[in-house]
């Protein structure tokens, strides 16, 4: 498996310091320059001259340096989908792993490596063999004037190489605490205290089970709500951000995960209901959706427990717990309009790279994650961009719809029209369009009124 690529700006880093370190070996350049005649304020006379200055010049031009960054960012996206794929590009031997070439073309760098200015597809060449040169892209592959050619980046600017990555991989992130059994005092006769507390610990925790069926209320159908992961026998509140550790009857600290809740015994109907399963699949959706369109192109990771909090956050903040009172079609048409502001969110962010999303979950401060609905910055936001949406997307419509009537009742009087209009008398074309204009709303119809009048019937 290819190792963990940088984040952009440990990335952008690792190539700023590369052409710092590169350019200060050059050897200095010697210049001239002329300054002009001047006078001075007191009347001086300042005479022309000619002066020598030594400059240091550097690897790559700025635009070949903007290029560069714009392919590192592509590479980074492809060892990040590389990874995804399980048992792809494993090291079959001890030799060092290369990474996988960017398909790209010199049309498409043109557009992203220098913002406000074009660059034509020629400049773009003449940048990659000042990359080639220097180090940055180590081969290049051109397969014909049609279709992209492949690159393949230096693998430093992409990920840990050399003794430090080796030191980093000795080392995991993260270790188990060694459990130390507890040992009884000396000099006295008492027992050991750990192990009382750990056999009551065992017993309450197998009888909580037994107690629970018979004790627990039923509680109303119209209460209770489902969780992600389909429990349906507690009413739907949020769950803190950050839980604090418990202490067992050992001594080791565990973490209890806060985005599930605790399960308990099945009803005669039993957690898994259809609706419970259809409002996991949305959850889950929805946040497979979010690490594609948002987090990915970060190059950001997650592991199952944070997977497991971030659908909580998405179940609470986005869905509102589902709420009881709505129908199944009503969730899965709130449901596609989620998943469109997903879409308008990973534009914007796609529109100001240096802006970026949050964790998905409140990990300090409880609802600053951006899907909790205490975030008034986060996701939630998104609805005022969605009704400006669709006011636009409605207006466009509007002005289609009038100019395809209008067009085909011109054509229809004049014969030209399509066979599927010219088919229609006058009277039926126009209720055609009238229906059709019904559909768009009350004011859209008010405006083919507007425009049309009714016509005789011939």
């Amino acid at each position: 498996m290819l190792p963990i690529p940088y984040c952009p700006s440990k990335a952008r880093v690792a190539l700023s310091e590369f052409i710092d370190r590169r350019s200060a070996a050059l050897p200095k350049t010697t210049r001239t320059r002329t300054l002009k005649a001047r006078t001075l304020k007191d009347g001086t006379v300042v005479p022309a001259r000619t002066e020598s200055y030594a400059v240091r010049g550097s690897i790559l031009s700025d635009g070949a340096e903007k290029t560069a960054w714009a392919l590192i960012r592509l590479a980074l996206k492809t060892v990040a989908e590389v990874r995804g794929v399980p048992l792809l590009l494993e090291a079959a031997s001890d030799a060092p792993l290369a990474p996988p070439p960017v398909s790209t073309n010199s049309e498409a760098l043109c557009r992203t490596n220098v913002r406000g200015k074009r660059v034509a597809g020629r400049t773009v060449r003449n940048h990659m063999g000042e990359m080639k040169q220097a180090g940055i892209v180590t081969r290049v592959q051109f397969r014909g004037r049609q279709r992209d050619y492949l690159v393949w980046i230096n693998p430093d600017f992409l990920w840990e190489t050399g003794e430090k990555a080796a030191k980093s991989t000795q080392k995991p992130r993260f270790e188990q605490a060694a459990f130390s059994a507890l040992q009884p005092p000396k000099e006295t006769n008492f027992p050991p205290k750990g192990v009382h507390e750990l056999l009551q610990a065992t017993e309450i925790e197998t009888g909580k089970v037994d107690k629970l069926v018979a004790q627990r209320p039923q509680a109303e159908p119209g209460v209770q709500q489902a969780t992600p992961s389909g429990y349906t026998g507690q009413p739907a509140h949020p769950v803190e951000a950050a839980q604090a550790p418990k202490k067992e009857a050992g001594g080791a600290a565990t973490l209890s995960p806060a985005c599930e809740p605790k399960s308990a015994p099945a009803g005669p109907q039993g957690p898994k209901t259809r609706l419970a399963q259809r409002q996991r699949s949305m959850v889950l959706e929805f946040w497979w959706a979010s690490q594609r369109e948002l987090y990915a192109p970060l190059n950001q990771l997650f592991t199952e427990e944070q997977g497991r909090l971030a659908c909580n956050a998405i179940y609470f903040g986005v869905y509102g717990g589902f709420p009881a009172d709505w129908p199944l079609h009503q969730q899965e048409k709130y449901h596609e309009q989620a998943l469109e502001r997903l879409g308008l969110a990973a534009a914007y962010f796609t529109r100001n790279p240096h802006k970026y999303p949050p964790l998905p979950y409140a990990e300090h401060i409880e609802g600053a994650g951006y899907f909790d609905a205490a975030n008034k910055k986060g996701f939630i936001g998104t609805m005022a961009w969605y009704t400006t949406h669709l006011a636009h997307r409605g207006q466009r419509a509007l002005a289609d719809a009038l100019r395809r009537a209008r067009r085909e009742l011109r054509q229809h009087a004049q014969g030209t029209a399509p066979k599927r209009a010219q088919q229609k008398t006058t009277l039926e074309l126009y209720r055609y369009h009238e229906e059709r204009l019904k559909k768009l709303g009350l004011p859209a119809l008010e405006r083919f009124y507007q425009h049309f009048a009714r016509p005789a019937v011939a």
